[in-house]
């Protein structure tokens, strides 16, 4: 009979060098929403409803920084508690996160600069649009 492993032998990850984003863990205290909601109120007035879009994005923001901590931290291949290979299930949760990232992002009218811009874009979209394009 084999002696049992703890959660740290299974994954491979030590816990007191990576300690785990939600469970009291350090994090760096910089968050990118913050500076992301700083930016975007530096430059544009946004409406009521748009203020609720980007607090949605800040927070899927936040949401995305630490599921990339914990990729980071335990890897892209874990084990299971049955000692079987699987891929991180942060990186599914990862993926879903950035494509609801990108839609607030649209929603709001942040979009690249190579999208043309439609007629349902927002009032902080359309006036970075002609700042871009140096239309008045």
């Amino acid at each position: 009979m084999m002696p049992a492993q703890t959660p740290d032998q299974l994954t491979g990850c030590d816990q007191r060098k990576h300690p785990h984003p939600r469970k009291g863990g350090t994090m760096s205290n910089l968050k990118i929403s913050a500076e992301f909601r700083r930016a975007v109120l530096a430059e544009f007035e946004l409406e009521n409803y748009e203020m609720t879009t980007l607090d949605r994005a800040c927070a899927v923001l936040d949401q995305i920084q630490a599921l990339e901590a914990d990729v980071n931290s335990r890897g892209v291949i874990v084990r299971g508690i049955r000692g079987g290979i699987f891929p991180n299930p942060s990186l599914k949760e990862l993926r879903a996160a950035e494509t609801s990232y990108l839609a607030l992002i649209r929603a709001l009218g942040l979009q690249d600069a190579d999208t043309p811009v439609s007629r349902s874009t927002s009032a902080a979209g359309r006036a970075m649009a002609r700042a871009r394009h140096g239309v008045r």
